[in-house]
């Protein structure tokens, strides 16, 4: 019988979220960092800490923090890949 030995294990969240509207529409919602606010819950305090606006494009980093079982957690994304209107990647 294998031991767990406490090593860190991955964990992977998988969310989806439905947003009617075009393509376009629904893209230019989602390339506006500060548009995160209005998808995330309250009770976390999401702040996005980059001065606005934000010029999405590869190499774009956004910083943010927000509260997590009330504990301020802080995190930087950077855009890696930009195809409007199409898709973005951070990571």
């Amino acid at each position: 019988m294998p031991r767990d030995l406490g090593l860190r294990r991955d964990h992977r969240l998988c969310r989806e979220q439905l947003f009617p509207g075009t393509l376009e529409h629904v893209f230019a919602f989602f390339e506006r960092a500060e548009n995160l606010r209005s998808i995330t819950p309250p009770r976390q305090s999401f702040e996005i800490l980059t001065p606005l606006p934000i010029a999405m494009r590869p190499g774009a980093r956004i910083d943010y923090r927000l509260r997590a079982f009330g504990v301020w957690v802080r995190w930087t994304t950077e855009i890696t890949a930009y195809d409007p209107p199409h898709a973005f990647v951070d990571v």
